[in-house]
């Protein structure tokens, strides 16, 4: 059984670890990925001059999360995008696979980050790990977040009522920084997501 700061110790470790691979690609990881790409052939698409393919893909996507660009590179290269099997997709829509890919360790990040912030209060409190019995009850505690994320500006996205139905929510996407309070089954979001949803539409 882990003490109270070995499990702080090892959550912040995990947090460090996904924090590193949401970390931007970068345009030189950028040109890597495109022209490995290329060299597998796949073609680019009509709607990118070939002269600066490069200069556009590097633009787009160099700001993207590492490893959610990796992961977009391995589908695409086996296959994995059935839109996508002969052209690479334009930079705007390769920006936006490479996203969508990491929007799960996003929520896992999220999710880590809140348990331990659990365990850093708990800690205060003097509760051991492992304990069953807590001085904080659950509940009280993410409806408590509720409120302090909505006083922030946070909005409430969706109701969800189980990890498993928060894992299938992931996959259809949702706003940047977006964190599930399990507790009480709830997905909030930053202000932020909100007015740029606003000005995309």
């Amino acid at each position: 059984m882990q003490t109270m700061p070995a499990l702080s110790s090892t959550l912040q470790s995990e947090i460090t670890a996904l924090t590193e691979k949401l970390s931007a690609a970068g345009s030189d990881e950028v040109a890597k990925c495109i022209n490995a790409l290329l060299e597998a052939g796949l073609m680019i698409p009509s709607a990118v001059s070939e002269n600066e393919a490069i200069d556009l893909y590097r633009e787009a996507l160099s700001a993207t999360p590492i490893e959610g660009l990796r992961k977009a590179f391995i589908k695409l290269k086996r296959g994995g995008y059935a839109k996508h099997v002969t052209f690479l997709p334009n930079p705007s829509e390769l920006a936006a696979l490479a996203n969508a890919e990491a929007e799960s360790l996003r929520a896992d990040r999220a999710r880590i980050s809140e348990r331990a912030r659990m365990v850093r209060e708990n800690a205060a409190l003097g509760v051991k790990a492992g304990k069953h019995v807590m001085l904080k009850n659950i509940t009280t505690d993410a409806r408590l977040r509720a409120e302090e994320l909505s006083l922030l500006g946070w909005y409430l996205v969706d109701n969800c009522p189980s990890q498993e139905s928060w894992v299938g929510r992931v996959k259809k996407g949702l706003p940047v920084g977006a964190v599930f309070l399990w507790a009480i089954g709830e997905i909030w979001a930053p202000p932020a997501a909100q007015e740029s949803g606003r000005a995309a539409a």
